[in-house]
């Protein structure tokens, strides 16, 4: 099945027609911590919008910046008193990196300053699912990958191929 056929395939109307996915959502007990642990170790940007509530997303979306006006993710972190359901590595959060190279230097200071960010276990580099990456857990047991893909693993590159395996 071609990519063509299966985008003949796809419903004309479905009951929800969105423009893009926007969020996600993740607990912590310490907003302060996960905070630090996202703008100084997964380089993102954050703001407090109400309280019990922080909200991250890549850099370079502010006027002026190379992202300024493109879409975006938004991962939304809810302060909690417990964290009633521990994750699970395969259930993670990731954040591409430029190179292999990117993601060795990553470990290397993630690994180093797991003690300053309350960061569990830091696994090695390798190669997983067709990318390079590491994961590694936080205070509350969300765990995240730092992940490079090269051009043909991309995930546009990869839906651009369709679907590989049919029902």
């Amino acid at each position: 099945m071609t990519a063509v056929q299966q985008v003949a395939d796809i419903v004309a109307e479905p009951i929800i027609q969105p423009t893009s996915i926007v969020c996600g959502t993740f607990v912590t007990k310490d907003l302060s911590r996960a905070r630090r642990m996202c703008e100084n170790v997964l380089g993102l940007e954050c703001v407090s919008p109400e309280p019990g509530v922080l909200l991250a997303r890549e850099r370079g979306h502010k006027p002026g910046e190379a992202l300024h006006g493109k879409p975006y993710w938004v991962l939304e972190a809810r302060q909690a008193d417990t964290i009633d359901v521990p994750q699970e590595m395969l259930n993670h959060w990731g954040v591409l990196v430029e190179s292999q190279a990117a993601v060795d230097e990553a470990h290397k200071r993630v690994d180093a300053a797991k003690a300053e960010y309350g960061l569990g276990r830091v696994q090695k580099p390798r190669f997983r699912h067709g990318s390079y990456a590491f994961y590694f857990v936080d205070a509350d047991s969300n765990w995240w990958e730092v992940e490079y893909r090269t051009h043909e693993l991309l995930y546009t590159s990869i839906r651009d191929r369709g679907d590989q395996v049919k029902d």
